[in-house]
């Protein structure tokens, strides 16, 4: 499953980061929702999610992996 956006793009040097609790580039955000994300994917479903492709200013491209069955 891939998922894009037209956001501000992620530097490659954050590629990691934006999955750690509390990581947010927004004034009133709690840096919860990818967190999140990751822990439901990789932890309930035994998938992966990272960030294919990213441009700043651009936006950005996330890849799910969940297996069949």
């Amino acid at each position: 499953i891939d998922l894009s956006d037209t956001g501000k793009g992620i530097h490659k040097s954050k590629h990691q980061s934006v999955f750690k609790p509390g990581y947010t580039t927004k004034k009133r955000g709690w840096g919860l929702g990818l967190s999140l994300s990751k822990r439901i994917i990789e932890n309930y479903h035994n998938g992966k999610i990272f960030v294919l492709h990213s441009e700043e200013g651009k936006g950005t491209t996330f890849r799910i992996l969940l297996k069949r069955g």
